[in-house]
């Protein structure tokens, strides 16, 4: 992937910046339909289901209205030896989880995206006048991960849906090896992770958020963030350039664009803006370009990062932009 595909990368205005931020509220965190997500603060990415997010006082998922959760408990290989006792058969893990309280009603295997066979345990609790409904599933890689869901009865899923989200489990890889991600090849377009950013999630097969930092959530834009988007439009667009400046007032406030001319983006006519943004008291430069493609679909990037931070970031932030290609 050369850099001929994004002509501007080598007229980059000093002062560029946010953005990012809004766009990432807006596409990342905003009721759009969920892919593989990865874990905060653990090595997993999975699919939860419709109406699970990011928990906010433990490493999972939840969904306050049906008060359901999935817990992900990590431990070191070590371990492997001692949990995988646990879920050897029904019979074993009836009677160690039964000093928890748990009645296992259930066992069985499945094949989850790593393409391991991982046991599936299914079974019940009481907790203060409650009977909760339970999964627990056991996963192995460079660590060991456990993953318990519990819901009340009630308000128990389906058994397919259970099942779908206890395959998609994917251990490490998101973060280490950027290039392995499968969540990549679900995008429709390609583009390189560029250090010292990272992969920190894919949104509804169309949508990625890199990021520098240890956050993969991040609503308040505190780290320096790259977002990439492809739109589906409903109806044709005239004028780019007014359509980029309505994309980034929608996405905050006090937004300055400084420069905006024509460019190359992927193979495509596009328009690149580059502007100030203050969020938080922070005054942050960003990088913005949208580019439509012959289907009707706009493709877009930005890039974001703090003043101070910005200039050290700039030419990772060019390589990555200069990257993209539109696959097919």
């Amino acid at each position: 992937m050369t850099s001929r595909k994004y002509s501007w990368a080598r007229n980059l205005s000093r002062s560029a910046g946010k953005l990012v931020a809004g766009l990432a509220a807006l596409t990342m965190y905003a009721g759009i339909a969920i892919a593989q997500v990865a874990v905060p603060g653990t090595s997993v990415t999975m699919t939860p289901p419709e109406g699970f997010t990011i928990a906010g006082g433990f490493s999972g998922f939840e969904n306050a209205e049906k008060q359901g959760s999935f817990l992900i408990a990590e431990f070191p290989a070590e371990a492997a030896s001692q949990l995988s006792g646990l879920f050897a058969d029904q019979s074993g893990a009836a009677t160690a989880f039964a000093q928890k309280g748990i009645t296992v009603e259930s066992r069985e295997e499945i094949d989850n995206a790593d393409g391991d066979t991982i046991p599936l345990l299914r079974g019940s609790q009481e907790a203060n006048g409650v009977t909760l409904e339970k999964w627990m599933a056991l996963y192995a890689a460079d660590k060991v991960v456990m993953v318990t869901f519990q819901i009340p009865k009630d308000s128990a899923l389906d058994e397919d849906t259970m099942k779908a989200a206890f395959a998609s489990v994917k251990l490490a890889g998101a973060f280490n090896k950027p290039e392995g991600d499968p969540r990549l090849a679900e995008l429709p377009y390609e583009f390189d992770i560029v250090e010292p950013f990272r992969l920190a999630s894919v949104t509804d097969r169309t949508g990625a958020l890199l990021t520098v930092g240890p956050k993969d959530v991040d609503p308040e834009a505190t780290q320096p963030q790259i977002v990439l988007t492809y739109t589906e439009s409903a109806a044709p667009v005239s004028d780019l350039k007014t359509y980029a400046k309505i994309i980034m007032n929608a996405l905050g406030d006090a937004v300055t664009i400084e420069t905006q001319e024509e460019t190359t983006f992927a193979d495509l006519d596009g328009v690149a803006s580059h502007g100030t943004f203050t969020e938080n008291g922070v005054k942050k430069n960003f990088v913005q370009v949208v580019a439509p493609t012959g289907s009707g679909a706009f493709i877009g990037f930005i890039g974001t990062a703090s003043q101070d931070k910005y200039e050290g970031l700039k030419d990772a932030i060019e390589e990555v932009a200069a990257s993209v290609t539109i696959k097919g």
